[in-house]
């Protein structure tokens, strides 16, 4: 009885070859719990009450001698050291005496089949423990590596499921960035180069397009797609593709807005509350509750700047951008702050002049913006596998 229906479950089918053995063993009788308790029951009380009567025949001296002896023996042999033993090879002595208990639960069937069928109807049938999400944290916590039960999960492996149990209770307004922290850009937005540069600085692959206010999200712009122009043709960004952006609840699970992310359709999504946007989430802030840690990208790197060279189609232009690693930012959704635009202007435009571009970035603290080599003989070139040269030290290129 103390073999839990669960337990059993589980060695049966992923513990070793002796385990998967007894407990494909015991599994059918276990599964019958009142049925199984009854009968042992009945044939404990059966043993007790005819010990006394077959000592006082053996011993004589009368009952009182019997009944000591009956229960000296009973504590020592029937309770004592099963107790002990079970405790400790449980699965095995179980295993064991599964034929003798099977036979005996054939022999008071008819006993005990109603007696099991009416505590089945009224305590209901038992199919083992099953663990609350609390309690099973707490287990995968008792089995890490790092306690002094001696488990042999690493902390990555309980910090990860333990996300993945905490993911469930988790709305997408925890893990979203406010509205106002969001890096976007207006429809009409020119794109030149000033603009490409700022983009670029940014590290961000997808940036949302806004129309009249900065509510009004009417899609997602591909950063990649850039590479296909050139920023002297000026062109309005009304003119390039722009991918559009699925809505989602504040109050929607993180699972359900992760399997909206697996569709394909997009990686980012706008937060409304009330029919109003509140902010964006990524397939990133996903998986940063999931893992409970941040995600650092290619310009996320610690201790070293690093840029990012572009030779555009047109074979001569050639924007250059470096930053440091953004500062570790709370879980709070207050304080999220990886979309946050560069820019200090409320309206997060890009019209302007180049100084006064590069006086904003200088008040971020943490961009520098490299012009454009006057000659072609300093434009690196694309390697073998088409990819572009990292300006990480070296790549030299002298900077106004």
């Amino acid at each position: 009885m103390s073999l839990d229906e669960t337990n059993l479950h589980i060695l049966a089918t992923s513990g070793d070859t002796r385990q998967r053995r007894f407990a494909a063993r015991i599994k059918p009788i276990r599964r019958n719990g009142h049925m199984l308790l009854v009968t042992l029951l009945l044939v404990n009380v059966l043993v007790n009450e005819t010990l006394p009567i077959v000592m006082d025949d053996v011993m004589g001296g009368g009952g009182i001698t019997a009944i000591l002896v009956s229960s000296v023996l009973i504590v020592i042999f029937g309770e004592i050291i099963p107790q002990a033993v079970c405790s400790r090879y449980g699965l095995a002595v179980g295993a064991f005496f599964a034929w003798p208990v099977r036979i005996l639960m054939w022999l008071t069937y008819i006993i005990a089949y109603p007696i099991a069928k009416l505590l089945d109807k009224v305590l209901g049938e038992n199919h083992g423990i099953i663990y609350r999400r609390a309690e099973l944290k707490e287990l995968i916590n008792y089995h890490g590596s790092s306690t002094k039960h001696g488990g042999d999960l690493v902390t990555d492996s309980v910090t990860i499921i333990r996300g993945a149990l905490d993911l469930q209770d988790k709305a997408v307004e925890i893990a979203m960035t406010p509205i106002d922290k969001v890096y976007m850009l207006p429809v009409d937005t020119i794109m030149d180069r000033i603009t490409m540069r700022e983009i670029y600085s940014t590290g961000h692959s997808r940036i949302p397009i806004y129309g009249e206010s900065r509510q009004s999200i009417i899609g997602v712009l591909l950063t990649k797609s850039l590479i296909m122009y050139s920023p002297d043709e000026s062109r309005p960004l009304k003119t390039f593709p722009i991918n559009a952006m699925p809505t989602v609840s504040a109050e929607t699970p993180l699972f359900d807005i992760l399997n909206t992310f697996q569709e394909g359709r997009s990686h980012m999504a706008i937060v409304v509350k009330e029919n109003t946007p509140i902010g964006i989430i990524t397939l990133e802030d996903v998986l940063e509750e999931l893992i409970q840690e941040e995600i650092y990208d290619e310009s996320d790197t610690r201790d070293t700047r690093i840029g990012l060279a572009v030779k555009l189609e047109t074979g001569d232009q050639l924007i250059l951008a470096s930053k440091k690693k953004r500062p570790e930012s709370s879980k709070n959704i207050h304080s999220k702050n990886k979309f946050k635009s560069l820019s200090s202007r409320a309206d997060s435009t890009t019209q302007g002049t180049s100084s006064q571009f590069e006086g904003d970035s200088n008040r971020a603290g943490d961009l520098i913006v490299f012009d454009e080599p006057s000659t072609m003989s300093t434009m690196p070139s694309r390697s073998d596998n088409g990819e572009l040269p990292y300006a990480n030290g070296s790549l030299n290129v002298n900077a106004n």
